[in-house]
């Protein structure tokens, strides 16, 4: 089922889940889907507000969290004692354990979630005076340093630092990878192509949220890789991160998913977030201008900027950056058409071209934390 395009054909659907096929009648920027939209809603939201979410929670997530938790706050203006937020290294639903797929954290990383949330609703409902609004609004973890923080705000301080995409060379492996480098590039007309096949997508072979080791898809033609140097010195990334890739497609829409995973000395391979913060589809690049289709091959600048997470590059790890036009399931295949998944089948081939060059500098900024 997972496969069948047209998303409109599902007949397993019609009888359980109507309400899917209405769904699918409405375009994202249709003012329809206003009934689940918060974000201009916030001055209506009187309650005390506990924002709560995990690294790899892959349903609400930290990017909801976050959002709503600086919008509340902007919203009251004044009144930070009764809205917080706190962020974990979970899955969704999984804040009692102290692992994330395939990743452990030490045994402080789980909280008992009723006894965190009854707490909240004993003072703010039953007016407790158990210290809860005197606490720090902001509680997050640190993956790799395994260690709770505390912050006034969101995000905590730190300092946007740029790696650029740099062109591809033979590492030690075999396997052609390109680097990350700290200096922005001066060469002109630098560009690396890969062919995106939606018929044959990369695919997720885990079925569970978590951390998984995604060390095989640097072998994927149709998958760019990108590492760092091996790090001299422990480098801790929190915070929203921010993607800039100039890409060209000789098709009228693609898909860019730009991957962060911190690949460690024996070549283990971790995301540090659930798949979907990750990607944008092209033809919604510009949020609020509704869906502008490609022209073949121009070059276009597109902005990811609700990758997320709490993380420390241990020493001699290396920092990757992935990019591929599909990571399916996780995301609706494009047929790259410019029609829409909802109602063709249609599939094509399209060329993607990543650009690295000194006018199209493709970057990522990650919040180095000082």
């Amino acid at each position: 089922m997972l496969a069948e395009v047209p998303l409109d054909s599902l007949a397993e659907l019609k009888g359980l889940a109507p309400y899917y096929y209405d769904w699918l009648k409405h375009s994202p920027e249709d003012p329809w889907w206003d009934w689940a939209e918060l974000r201009n809603k916030y001055a209506n939201v009187h309650a005390a507000v506990l924002n709560l979410s995990g690294w790899y929670d892959d349903n609400y997530g930290p990017e909801g969290a976050t959002t709503n938790f600086n919008g509340l706050l902007a919203a009251r203006k004044t009144d930070q004692a009764n809205t917080h937020l706190l962020l974990g290294p979970w899955v969704h639903g999984g804040t009692e354990e102290n692992k994330a797929g395939d990743r452990n954290f030490a045994p402080a990383a789980a909280i008992d979630y009723d006894e965190t949330v009854l707490r909240w609703l004993d003072h703010y409902v039953r007016g407790m005076d158990n210290g809860v609004d005197r606490e720090a609004p902001v509680r997050y973890y640190v993956m790799g340093a395994d260690e709770w923080r505390e912050s006034k705000t969101w995000p905590p301080s730190a300092k946007g630092t740029s790696y650029y995409l740099a062109t591809p060379s033979d590492n030690k492996s075999g396997v052609e990878t390109g680097s990350l480098s700290g200096a922005a590039p001066v060469s002109r007309k630098i560009s690396i192509t890969f062919v995106s096949d939606p018929e044959y997508p990369v695919t997720n072979k885990y079925s569970s949220s978590g951390a998984h080791d995604y060390r095989e898809l640097a072998g994927r033609a149709d998958t760019l890789t990108f590492d760092s140097a091996p790090l001299s010195a422990d480098l801790e990334v929190t915070g929203p991160i921010d993607a800039e890739i100039y890409l060209a497609c000789d098709c009228r829409d693609a898909d860019l998913w730009v991957r962060l995973l911190d690949v460690s000395r024996d070549g283990t391979a971790l995301n540090l977030m659930s798949p979907g913060l990750d990607v944008v589809r092209a033809s919604y690049r510009e949020p609020g201008h509704g869906r502008q289709l490609l022209q073949p091959n121009r070059i276009y600048l597109i902005a990811l900027k609700n990758l997320i997470t709490g993380n420390v590059f241990k020493k001699d790890h290396r920092i990757r950056i992935q990019i591929s036009g599909s990571f399916f399931p996780n995301f609706s295949r494009n047929p790259q058409t410019g029609e829409s998944e909802r109602n063709s089948a249609t599939m094509r081939k399209s060329r993607m071209t990543i650009f690295a060059d000194h006018d199209h500098p493709s970057r990522v900024i990650l919040p180095i934390a000082n």
